[in-house]
């Protein structure tokens, strides 16, 4: 009797939400048929659509131009169009900082749409959305690698593009910040007086981010922290390799000081 009892009421449940559901599935299909009922009589014009999203935009009201293109999706698909759509759909996300929808707009428009316009300017984008959402020198640099690894691509793919020298500035930019990261972690050992790990991050910024802002003091550190540890041969050989009219003052005073230890 009880299991007869949980049928019943399964099948209760079951048709209220086919009742409730079905009349959802009829409006949508039936949204579906009538839209496409529109634009074949010419009530929706696609074009005058697209017109007034661009205008939204110049006006800076993104939210409501956002809501036409996305409408223009679905209404006007497999128009000529498209690529232009989706351009300003991800520019609108992009200006107000909806990055994750602005770089999915800007990938399907590279992905879906290799000749367009618009491409050189989705590519340098998405690297730039990497950039923008990189963390500070001292936490983890998986978008800033990133970052640099896509605006690397963009110069091969567009060496002389519209966006070709903001990417070589964004992507030094974003070299000085893995460069900061080590050399910060080569000043924290100095402070514990741990002078061989120390010397050691000194290195890697040398090694890794030779063209860095850091590696000139990089350079210095290095060698007052082999005179530290005694290691005066090898301080001798650094400073042999110096070019001295390249440093500042107060660099240059460093490497006086580290002259008279010898």
């Amino acid at each position: 009797m009880v299991m007869k009892k949980k049928k019943t009421l399964k099948s209760a449940v079951i048709a209220v939400l086919v009742l409730v559901a079905g009349p959802l599935l009829f409006v949508s299909c039936g949204s579906s048929s009538s839209s496409k009922k529109l634009i074949k009589k010419g009530l929706y014009e696609c074009d005058s659509q697209l017109q007034a999203a661009i205008r939204h935009i110049e006006r800076r009201s993104f939210s409501n131009a956002s809501r036409i293109l996305e409408e223009l999706k679905f209404q006007c698909g497999g128009s000529h169009f498209m690529d232009t759509v989706y351009y300003y759909n991800a520019i609108s996300h992009f200006r107000q900082r909806q990055y994750d929808d602005a770089r999915f707009e800007f990938e399907i428009l590279h992905r879906e749409f290799p000749r367009s316009v618009f491409i050189d300017e989705a590519h340098f984008r998405v690297a730039q959305i990497y950039y923008l959402r990189s963390q500070p020198p001292r936490r983890d640099q998986t978008e800033t690698r990133e970052a640099m690894r896509l605006f690397n691509d963009y110069l091969e793919l567009f060496p002389k593009g519209v966006f070709a020298d903001s990417a070589r500035t964004l992507f030094m930019s974003s070299l000085n910040k893995l460069a900061e990261k080590e050399f910060n972690t080569a000043l924290f050992y100095r402070r514990q007086k741990q002078h061989e790990a120390a010397l050691i991050y000194y290195r890697s910024v040398l090694a890794a981010y030779p063209d860095s802002r850091f590696a000139p003091e990089a350079i210095v550190g290095m060698a007052e922290m082999l005179v530290l540890l005694g290691r005066t041969q090898d301080a001798e050989e650094v400073m042999e390799e110096l070019d001295v009219a390249v440093f500042g003052d107060a660099l240059r005073a460093r490497i006086e000081a580290v002259k008279q230890r010898l």
